[in-house]
């Protein structure tokens, strides 16, 4: 997904797309991902979880090649939509794997599997844009990657989580995923939260070249310190988990963004710099510690619990930029910021309930 991410000014390019334009595109993204979402459970409870994984991960592998051989908006929307619905599928379904494993072989791994995501991320945008650079074409370059991705999960994913399945995900008799007791407060967490992720992939660059008058290789250095951070955060949350406990973990997450977020709003730019790193380390945990929760809540399958609270947040990653937008709009992009403010803060005080 971080190479696609680094090939969408070429896309855009190549159909002549305004700005209006791509933003509805890729809109189709997320929408695919969450109606994916909806179903989630309901795939997981018939095939199981591992082979749910296998057989998204395979459709992916020839997805990932539409959206660059789109040749109208159109077709551009609908691939990013099929897109969107695969890579929802695969989320859901992997960390339905790792919930399974926890529970087989008493580890705790979710929040390291979370960190291979943001690792991936880093890594491929770096990457991506090498090979943008070097003018390897779209049509080669995802080619390539949707092979890769095809070979390695006969060779290696099948081999090891093709036979994993929680016979508890049976149970699930719901048809649509729609987060409600007991996982309801895990699910508003999870939209507080994914909201400032959101908000920081989309608008950190532009907060600090265009509002606080920055160069470019500076304003690259608040999501790159966010990310850093956040993958930081992740490698180490199963440690820190398992030594305080999730209600710490969570609380120490969001009072660590809370002070990343007043930072923001200072104006000084070094300061601005250590709130991104701040937030970063702030959020890391939060989202892998609520999906371990989710999965293990009484009154719902693993299945259901992980996918109410992936939608919530999915959603909020999606409506989050959109709001700051129309905020910054007409109160500054500063001042906006405080949305992610009252936000957090209501993610911090609902956690003990959350969490019971």
């Amino acid at each position: 997904m971080a190479f696609w991410i680094t090939r969408i000014p070429e896309v855009k390019s190549t159909l002549e797309l305004s700005e209006g334009d791509l933003g509805i595109a890729l809109f189709f993204v997320p929408l695919g991902g969450i109606v994916s979402m909806l179903l989630s459970s309901q795939l997981i409870k018939y095939i199981g979880e591992g082979r749910t994984t296998i057989y998204g991960l395979v459709a992916f592998s020839f997805i990932i090649l539409l959206p660059v051989i789109a040749t109208t908006i159109t077709l551009l929307c609908a691939a990013l939509f099929v897109l969107g619905f695969a890579m929802g599928w695969v989320d859901i379904a992997m960390n339905a794997v790792v919930n399974t494993i926890e529970k087989k072989e008493k580890v705790s791994i979710m929040s390291t599997s979370h960190g291979f995501f943001s690792l991936g991320g880093i890594v491929g945008g770096a990457s991506g844009g090498l090979l943008a650079q070097a003018g390897v074409s779209c049509f080669l370059h995802f080619m390539t990657i949707g092979a890769l991705v095809f070979i390695f999960t006969f060779l290696v994913i099948k081999k090891n989580i093709g036979r994993v399945h929680d016979e508890g995900n049976k149970e699930e008799s719901s048809f649509f995923v729609i987060p409600r007791s007991p996982v309801l407060g895990l699910a508003i967490i999870a939209f507080c939260i994914m909201i400032g992720e959101g908000v920081v992939a989309d608008w950190s660059t532009v907060y600090l070249q265009d509002f606080l008058s920055t160069n470019a290789t500076i304003a690259g250095l608040g999501y790159a310190g966010f990310s850093f951070t956040m993958t930081l955060g992740r490698f180490n949350g199963d440690h820190y988990t398992l030594r305080y406990g999730n209600l710490k973990v969570i609380v120490f997450g969001c009072i660590m963004a809370l002070i990343g977020i007043v930072l923001l709003l200072l104006l000084n730019v070094w300061l601005v710099l250590l709130g991104f790193v701040c937030i970063g380390l702030g959020y890391s945990c939060v989202v892998p510690v609520l999906f371990s929760s989710a999965a293990k809540k009484e009154g719902v399958t693993p299945a259901y619990g992980l996918a109410s609270v992936a939608i919530a947040g999915y959603f909020g990653f999606l409506i989050g930029p959109v709001i700051i937008g129309l905020l910054a709009e007409r109160y500054g992009l500063n001042n906006s910021f405080i949305l992610l403010l009252i936000l957090t803060t209501i993610a911090l005080l609902s956690t003990k309930k959350a969490l019971e």
